[in-house]
């Protein structure tokens, strides 16, 4: 009658499931109370309805009395309500235990994992889409907390109802020897098994790729709420539309496929409890047994049947979780590629030396970098130009270790980049990309991203020096204006502005400035390249231009082409000795 958990496969994923119990340690007393609450009501139901009913019966329906005694109306009424009581009181508090733990256990699980996601490195956010990487994070985290939650809560609670409504069939049968041949039809219930055995086998690979598809449909409404602008500008919404409605429909068939290997495994398991049923009430019928007898039992032999079927849903929830542990574990057994050293190297004053010592790098097989040999000293202002996909900007993503190189050193005041933690090299590192992002949050607390101990003068200064103050101060809550996701309620040179007043709020000794102005009008430009000169005084400055008006404040630049530095000089030098940056200006000057 014992039904082994491995003939349901359940160690495998149970065994993969351990390392995510420990979410449950800061709530283990408050579980180990709903998990004796389920216990309570296992027994309650499995063993006290089917005792309770034995004792009310024959006290409501004895043989030749016309009215039943007011004190025995009474005790059957106590009997009732204390049985029923104590059943729903446990059922409720297991109910609602369980409850409260799967969401400490679902913040936990977000948390880490999104904490995790922090410490990758950009390459595995370019070989993924952003909208299945959040559809893991909440969607797959949201099925392995039910599954942890109820699956734990399951293998502790049904067992017990089954043992208890098996003690009461065996009870029945030794106080009545014509209930013995009932014991056959317990027996029976292992049978349930297989059907759920070959169900739970079909389900995983379908849960795998409802999850997939999932992803997909996230990842496509990402998208689409992403590019609001080029989606209309190119009249793309009628193909947008017809792409989601794709999506969903796949989604669909995916979701009813999992849900129709599901919704079998309660169905067969009671069509079997209706069989073994059917066959007490005729076995009773002709063997005489009475009602008072007969219904006891039933009682039991159904709640027998209950807990085979709850552990069928069991064996679906550990397919799904299998399922939902594979994506989430594409996420969560990914090593970062960039490490920080086990004893790195402290550096309490950064001058800014940056060099660069025969540095090789690769994106997979593609290289980027060839063999790239240069010097930077403290205080220089450095251009970067050469034309698209040239290197600039993986010279740089190396200077901020984004990357490590594939062969060579980066060096910071001598030191190699992999000697030092990588929070105090970016500490020591301003950046304005190309393209800012901006926070949907006010004004202040954008700003404050540079540095978030500065004082409310401190920003109003940095504001003032990136020539952003007066346009945030027009605003109708000033610094307090919140300016929407990615900063749509600000144009493009405003929105430049506040990534400057971020660098000028940080004052790190180096700066880097992906065409910082590229926005700008040219009254701006020149005020921001200004600020720029003062900001850039006493720091190692990179600026990567493409509009070569951006390098009037460099004192050196660097020519990259095909991964190699091809030039190095100032204009003046370049001009003299570099074909490939006389046709770049060249070039410019004709657009």
């Amino acid at each position: 009658m014992r039904i082994a958990p491995g003939t349901l496969h359940y160690p495998h994923v149970l065994k993969r499931l351990r390392p995510y119990i420990r979410y449950l340690r800061p709530v283990r007393w408050q579980f180990a109370g709903a998990l004796l609450a389920g216990l309570i009501y296992g027994l309650a139901s499995g063993a006290g309805i089917p005792l309770i009913i034995k004792e009310v019966l024959p006290r409501i329906w004895v043989e030749g009395a016309q009215t039943v005694p007011l004190t025995d109306l009474l005790i059957i009424g106590a009997i009732m309500i204390g049985g029923m009581g104590i059943r729903c009181a446990s059922e409720f508090a297991n109910m609602y235990g369980m409850a409260y733990c799967g969401q400490r256990v679902l913040e936990g699980l977000r948390t880490d994992t999104f904490a995790h996601l922090q410490k990758l490195s950009l390459s595995f956010f370019g070989q993924r889409r952003s909208g299945d990487t959040v559809s893991r994070l909440i969607t797959d985290t949201e099925v392995l907390r039910v599954g942890i939650v109820t699956v734990t809560n399951d293998i502790i609670k049904q067992p017990f109802t089954l043992i208890g409504a098996a003690g009461v069939i065996i009870y029945l049968s030794i106080e009545n020897s014509e209930f013995i041949f009932i014991l056959a039809f317990l027996m029976s219930v292992p049978v349930c098994v297989f059907p759920i055995r070959w169900l739970a086998g079909r389900l995983k690979e379908k849960a795998k790729k409802l999850q997939a598809q999932v992803g997909d449909v996230s990842a496509y409404v990402t998208d689409s709420i992403q590019a609001p602008r080029e989606i209309r500008a190119f009249n793309l919404q009628e193909r947008q539309i017809a792409g989601m409605k794709r999506r969903i429909r796949e989604l669909m068939k995916w979701q009813l496929k999992v849900l129709k290997y599901e919704r079998s495994v309660a169905p067969l398991v009671e069509f079997v409890a209706t069989i073994c049923i059917a066959g007490v009430i005729v076995y009773s019928g002709l063997n005489g047994v009475g009602i008072q007898q007969l219904v006891p039992l039933l009682g039991a032999l159904y709640f027998s049947y209950e807990p085979v079927k709850r552990l069928g849903k069991i064996a679906a929830h550990l397919k799904s979780m299998e399922a939902s542990l594979d994506r989430l574990e594409g996420i969560s057994k990914i090593e970062p590629e960039v490490l920080d050293p086990e004893l790195p190297v402290e550096i309490e004053e950064v001058d800014g030396e940056i060099a660069f010592n025969e540095v090789c790098f690769a994106y997979a097989e593609d290289s980027v970098l060839k063999r790239v040999s240069v010097k930077i000293d403290p205080g220089e202002v450095v251009g970067i130009v050469g034309p698209s996909g040239a290197g600039k900007t993986s010279f740089i993503n190396l200077i901020l270790r984004f990357y490590d190189p594939t062969e060579g050193a980066v060096l910071l005041d001598g030191h190699d980049l992999r000697l030092l933690r990588q929070k105090d090299l970016r500490d020591a590192i301003s950046i304005v990309p190309q393209e800012p992002l901006l926070f949907n949050a006010t004004v202040k607390e954008n700003i404050l991203i540079g540095r978030a101990d500065a004082t409310d003068d401190e920003v109003n200064e940095a504001a003032r020096q990136a020539r952003a103050h007066d346009f945030i101060t027009s605003m109708e809550k000033g610094y307090e204006t919140v300016i929407g996701e990615k900063g749509m309620r600000l144009s493009g040179g405003q929105r430049q502005r506040l990534a400057l007043a971020r660098a000028f709020l940080r004052q790190a000794p180096i700066l880097v400035l992906d065409e910082a102005a590229s926005a700008l009008d040219s009254e701006n430009e020149e005020l921001v390249q200004q600020a720029i000169m003062e900001l850039a005084r006493d720091k190692t400055v990179f600026i990567i231009a493409h509009r070569f008006s951006t390098l009037s404040v460099v004192n050196r630049i660097l020519v990259f082409d095909n991964g190699e530095v091809v030039g190095d000089g100032t204009n003046e030098e370049l001009e003299k000795s570099c074909a490939l940056y006389r046709e770049l200006r060249q070039r410019q000057k004709f657009e």
